[in-house]
């Protein structure tokens, strides 16, 4: 709480304390500043992933542009020992177990995160098939998962959780493509289908003519068309 009303109120001293014109100042600056925020972190029974990411929230501005482009490459060099150390603490063996409750928040998160990316899309004022086309995309993100399981892992805080994130992750992984791919036309398909049923219930509920006799659409357009 601390950390973000010093974001909030103080960014701005807090980049300009940090900010530099020389590149290697101010990575070192903002690698010193991290590993401090989080040791102090460590220090209070807080995760250190947590220090780090405030550190994140309180700079801003040109010092927020500059550091993430100089931290880019070790993001990603980080992110990927990282998936590796936890690949090494998870069994293969263990996985098969929990394949039934990956499937299932699997398959419920798969509904919420299009539903989600329906409704965002709706808000920025995109049309039916690019909301369900947004939707379709946010099912392959799921890498977070395993950045909070790695975490309970490693504090001994729940072991069977590794697994589980890795079944749900690589099941996530191995289903975003195709949702990305055929979401929209199944719901453009499943949506017209409901249309043309409407039109058909309203065609056989019709009120009767003059001569007391139901008029169908069919007749009403080729007098239209006469």
């Amino acid at each position: 709480a601390l950390v973000l009303v010093l974001a909030v109120r103080c960014g701005r001293h807090v980049s300009r304390f940090v900010s530099s014109d020389d590149p290697e100042k101010l990575l070192l600056v903002v690698l010193g500043v991290t590993l401090v925020v989080a040791g102090v972190a460590q220090q209070l029974q807080v995760s250190a992933a947590v220090g780090a990411f405030l550190v994140g929230i309180a700079l801003s501005g040109e010092v927020a542009e500059g550091a993430s482009s100089l931290l880019a490459p070790l993001r990603d060099l980080f992110a990927a020992v990282f998936f590796v150390f936890f690949g090494l603490h998870t069994d293969p063996a263990s996985i098969p177990p929990v394949l039934l409750p990956a499937l299932a928040l699997a398959a419920v998160t798969t509904a919420t995160k299009i539903a989600t990316g329906y409704w965002a899309a709706r808000r920025a004022g995109i049309g039916p098939k690019g909301r369900w086309r947004a939707g379709g995309a946010l099912v392959a993100r799921g890498e977070f998962s395993i950045v909070i399981a790695g975490l309970a892992v490693t504090a001994g805080i729940e072991p069977s959780l590794g697994p589980l994130a890795t079944a749900y992750v690589l099941i996530l992984v191995l289903l975003g493509p195709l949702t990305a791919r055929w979401t929209e036309p199944l719901a453009t398909r499943l949506t017209g289908r409901r249309v043309r049923r409407r039109r058909v219930g309203a065609a056989g509920s019709a009120a009767p003519g003059p001569s007391g006799e139901h008029e169908s659409i069919e007749g009403q357009d080729t007098v239209g068309r006469a």
